[in-house]
């Protein structure tokens, strides 16, 4: 898809990109300055750009002249005049008429053109261009497809300078024409015989009872992995679903809105083992793949002149027929259903699943970042529906809120003996996380609930260090927030430990946590907020380690940790002694963050295996798989290493 606005309010309209949505004024009624972030993301093109592109770029011409004999020349007279069509959000989109004393009767003179100044452009759109062949070798008799001439390169010298697009040039209705109940129910049942027609082809074909399409395209910039799969879940899933995900995870673009997006990225991944049973459906029509439009919706389709219906902007793939229809009005999908006999059971949840996959794309690829109300909902509704929202949240907290989930119910009031209720707060750097880290929370947990202390530990939280504090630690070799915390919630799966994202000060951390946890389970007890830090704290930053709470240090094995705990506790008076506790000595292994990095600085194909298996004595499982699929080790690889 390669999503452009027009202005369809005009007498006519050109073959034009639109997304579902209005991009101009999305459903909050803020405005969106689309032609803002296509300048940032492509460059600026302007109509005089083009103008003067049209009169150099011998490929251009070649395709616009090639049918025609030059039958007038004159310096002084413009060859072409040009029109900005579009504020596009993906590229800049522009009709333009050649004039009639440059070419003869017979030649067509209105065109429309799309640029885009990605380096990618040129096969983003040569996929387009693919795809209206097969839309219009499929439904040409049915509907109506723009033409597509020719694409090139901007720059005969540059292949990454970006390309163009040239097309048919139709000219459409008011868009209040095809908006009535009336088109939208003649649209869709030509739709249903589209689709019966295309099924039915694709099921003599050599792909027959497969999902996918013989290349891949785009949905706005991004690469849509199109590859032949025998199981609708599985393509969906795999080639749609999990690379929104990901990208969510990994995308530098994204990084800075990993925070707001971890919440999303946790519950999508808590959806996705249901999503097959979602899917799933005994009803055989509905799963047989048809030729689909892609990204149908009520902004990208229109009647020409001629009362024909235009269909454009597809991404076409064979896929099964509601993902066509699940973004139409309802007065088109029951029109739809009527045509094929009725709709067929569990559509609605269906339809969910599909459109959760919009509304993601909308706010990652779209940057539309006031519709992430609509994508909770819809993670509420889909989780509620399959039994799996009135779980806890088992693998990572939700955004920044405290998570509770693993609290242990503090002491019966009636028992006889009464326990401190103490949550563990362990802060630092942790770039990356490490077995040290969760070693040291369950070793003070365990002395701290032996004689002499006899504390009742129901919880404890890993508070990183925001980002800020992180570069001026490791100035060039930190890892990104991102990627740390990602590490950081990976490997407190499965353990009783939780982590607090808030980035607050130590007070205001320990307030927020009792706070939180009295929210869920009350305000009857009583809860100490114990702090944790290693001896090397104490030796780096002695006299920033505040002794006006309670704090637990623990030795570490390369320190001499008991000279320094005598200092350091010299400096505090009585009252704040009785809040230090010094653990001596540790047992545990050596292991630090440095290592870690490392290790990934020298990582290469060579000593692969070798690097993996020293990870393993570092680094939870799933921390390695993390750090090699999103391949951090390239990160670190780029930046000096302390």
């Amino acid at each position: 898809m390669d999503t452009d606005i027009g202005n369809h309010s005009e007498e006519s309209s050109s073959q034009l990109c639109a997304m579902q949505i209005d991009l101009q004024n999305d459903s909050t009624g803020n405005d969106i300055s689309s032609s803002k972030k296509l300048t940032k993301d492509t460059g600026p093109f302007s109509v005089q750009d083009l103008s003067h592109f049209l009169k150099t770029s011998s490929s251009l011409r070649t395709q616009i002249f090639s049918s025609s004999n030059i039958t007038h020349q004159d310096d002084n007279e413009d060859e072409f005049v040009i029109k900005s069509i579009s504020n596009g959000y993906v590229s800049h989109a522009f009709t333009f008429k050649v004039n009639n004393k440059f070419i003869d009767k017979n030649s067509r003179n209105e065109y429309f053109i799309k640029v885009n100044k990605n380096k990618h452009a040129k096969h983003m759109f040569d996929a387009e261009a693919i795809g209206l062949h097969a839309l219009q070798e499929a439904y040409g008799d049915l509907v109506r497809v723009p033409l597509s001439f020719a694409s090139g390169y901007l720059s005969q010298f540059d292949d990454n300078q970006g390309g163009w697009f040239l097309a048919e040039f139709v000219k459409m209705k008011k868009i209040r024409t095809k908006d009535s109940n009336l088109r939208n129910c003649q649209f869709a049942q030509v739709l249903a015989k589209m689709h019966q027609i295309s099924a039915e082809t694709h099921s003599r074909s050599l792909h027959s009872g497969q999902y996918g399409f013989h290349t891949n395209n785009f949905y706005i910039h991004t690469e849509q992995d199109n590859t032949w799969q025998n199981d609708w879940s599985h393509f969906f899933i795999e080639q749609r679903f999990k690379p929104i995900i990901q990208r969510m995870k990994t995308d530098p673009h994204l990084i800075d809105d990993h925070g707001k997006n971890m919440e999303l990225i946790l519950l999508c991944e808590r959806l996705i083992p249901h999503i097959p049973s979602f899917l799933a459906s005994s009803n055989q029509v509905q799963l047989r793949p048809c030729l689909l439009h892609g990204d149908l919706s009520s902004q990208n389709w229109s009647l020409d002149k001629q009362d024909r219906i235009v269909i454009f902007d597809g991404s076409p793939f064979y896929g099964p027929f509601e993902v066509d229809i699940f973004t139409m009005p309802e007065v088109f999908i029951s029109a739809y259903f009527d045509a094929i006999g009725g709709p067929v059971e569990g559509y609605e949840i269906r339809f969910e699943v599909y459109n959760l996959l919009r509304l993601l794309r909308s706010i990652i690829d779209a940057g539309l970042d006031t519709w992430r109300p609509l994508i909770f909902q819809s993670l509420t509704k889909l989780l509620t529906h399959c039994g799996a929202w009135t779980l806890p949240l088992f693998r990572f907290p939700c955004g920044v809120k405290i998570p509770v989930d693993k609290i242990k119910l503090p002491s019966s009031t009636n028992s006889t003996i009464q326990k401190k209720n103490v949550v563990l707060l362990y802060g630092g750097g942790f770039c990356p996380i490490h077995l040290n880290h969760l070693a040291v929370m369950d070793f003070v947990a365990d002395t701290l609930e032996k004689s002499p202390y006899e504390f009742e530990i129901i919880g404890g939280y890993f508070c990183p260090s925001s980002q800020n504090w992180i570069e001026k630690k490791l100035p060039g070799n930190y890892l990104p927030n991102a990627y740390r915390e990602a590490l950081l919630m990976l490997s407190t799966e499965g353990t009783r430990w939780m982590v607090d994202r808030n980035y607050s000060l130590v007070n205001t951390h320990a307030k927020n946590i009792i706070k939180a946890i009295q929210s869920s389970y009350g305000t009857d007890f009583e809860i100490t907020v114990v702090h944790i830090c290693g001896i090397d704290a104490i030796h780096y930053n002695g006299d920033k380690v505040s002794t006006q709470y309670p704090l637990v240090i623990v030795d570490r094995l390369e320190f001499n940790g008991e000279t320094l705990w005598k200092e350091y506790i010299q400096t505090a008076t009585t009252k704040n002694r009785e809040r230090l506790i010094w653990i001596s000595p540790w047992k545990g292994e050596t292991r630090s963050s440095t290592m870690i990095r490392n290790l990934l600085t020298n990582l290469n194909d060579n000593n692969h295996i070798e690097t993996s298996q020293s990870l393993q004595n570092l680094l939870a499982p799933s921390c390695i798989d993390y750090i090699l699929e999103y391949k951090l080790q390239k990160w670190f690889q780029s930046h000096k290493v302390l």
